[in-house]
């Protein structure tokens, strides 16, 4: 009788530690979503924002774009025809514009003026003339011809004049203002905007 009251005392007292036990664990479990889990979080927004903040630095600025209009050559080598383009905003607007120009014309009714291996090697602006140095192959790789040669030298005057702060052209090669590119036209001296190089 006593063994089995000892028994039976045995098995309340586990009955009992086994409550507390898990009495205990929700207790700990409602510590830890009350007051660590909020903790943790409130400590780890400042971080997240500061890399929020990061990455909004890595981001570039929006790009603004700048309509320029570039001449190439019709089918028949006679006259220029303006094809306008896009391109980024920036402060030397007119060098690039010759740098389009020397990439050659998007649209397969136009031509190139100027051989695609020319580089820009600078270009200023003084008084309302535009002093353009290209590199030799402007010469070396022209195809030559009267006919291309004028096409060449007004395709760039053409493109820089429209430009409102642009009324001439001066054409160096290397740093050197020659009489000619290849011997038709003179371009020792600066030179104007003519506007019957377009097709009416």
């Amino acid at each position: 009788m006593a063994r089995r009251r000892r028994k039976k005392k045995n098995s309340i007292k586990s009955i009992t530690d086994l409550v507390i036990l898990i009495i205990l664990l929700v207790i700990i479990i409602f510590l830890i979503q009350k007051f660590i889990i909020p903790l943790i979080l409130e400590r780890g927004v400042p971080e997240a924002e500061e890399k929020k903040e990061e990455i909004e630095l890595v981001q570039p600025p929006d790009v603004k774009e700048e309509q320029i209009v570039l001449y190439f050559a019709d089918e028949n080598a006679q006259y220029l025809i303006p094809e306008y383009r896009k391109i980024k905003r920036t402060d030397g607007i007119a060098k690039e514009a010759i740098v389009e120009l020397i990439k050659g014309p998007v649209s397969n009714e136009l031509y190139p003026t100027v051989p695609s291996s020319t580089r820009v090697n600078s270009l200023y602006i003084s008084e309302g003339i535009a002093y353009i140095d290209l590199s030799s192959e402007i010469i070396n790789r022209h195809p030559g011809g009267s006919a291309g040669e004028l096409l060449t030298v007004y395709s760039i005057i053409m493109t820089l004049t429209s430009f409102p702060e642009i009324n001439k052209v001066q054409i160096l090669v290397d740093g050197n203002s020659g009489e000619t590119l290849v011997g038709h036209v003179d371009t020792s001296i600066p030179l104007e905007r003519d506007e019957d190089w377009l097709r009416k």
